[in-house]
């Protein structure tokens, strides 16, 4: 009689039988992804997806406002050379480059900022590189019906410990630079 408390383990192990009742929804835990991103300190950004699938944000650059579109292939975050100094860049001395995409290679330059934001998330980052843009912000603006000016790239998205739900379309931003952790809820959802 020693398989009887052997089968009751292996089964208990599996899970629920099939037809069982799932597990009652305990108070306090989140109900949706994005309600459990909120409550980790996570701050959601909408995005405006095009019909060609990219997504694009809305970005505060030196107190002026902007359109990017998010990049995930993207390494650092671009701004659309022409735009620089509308957007009172200041030039770093010496910091010159090359910017290679699938397009093929062109020059590249490193700029001070003072302020990005991305949504109403303040970006940690304080240089934004330049290169010309013109046909992927062409392309993009003439699809979208507005001006796009630059990219958001892996530096932000990394730095800012990025969630994309395309579904949503949300792009959710962790502000500080610590291990997301559960809050108060205060604001998310069902708990806020």
């Amino acid at each position: 009689m020693r398989l009887a408390p052997v089968l009751a383990l292996v089964l208990a192990a599996c899970g629920p039988l099939p037809g069982a009742e799932p597990p009652p929804i305990r108070p306090g835990l989140s109900d949706t992804v994005e309600e459990a991103l909120c409550q980790l300190g996570f701050t959601a950004v909408p995005m405006d997806e095009l019909r060609t699938g990219h997504h694009l944000v809305e970005v505060t650059l030196n107190g002026r406002p902007a359109t990017f579109v998010v990049d995930t292939g993207a390494n650092v975050t671009v701004l659309d050379a022409p735009e620089a100094e509308a957007f009172g860049l200041a030039p770093r001395l010496g910091m010159r480059g090359a910017a290679i995409g699938l397009g093929g290679s062109t020059g590249a330059r490193l700029w001070s900022l003072q302020e990005l934001r991305i949504g109403e998330v303040p970006v940690r980052q304080r240089t934004i590189v330049t290169t010309d843009l013109s046909q992927v912000t062409g392309a993009l603006s003439r699809v979208s019906n507005r001006q796009i000016l630059g990219i958001v790239g892996q530096d932000v998205l990394k730095a800012h410990q990025a969630v994309i739900d395309v579904a949503g379309p949300t792009l959710h931003l962790l502000e500080a630079d610590k291990t997301p952790a559960r809050g108060s809820g205060e604001g998310c959802g069902s708990d806020g």
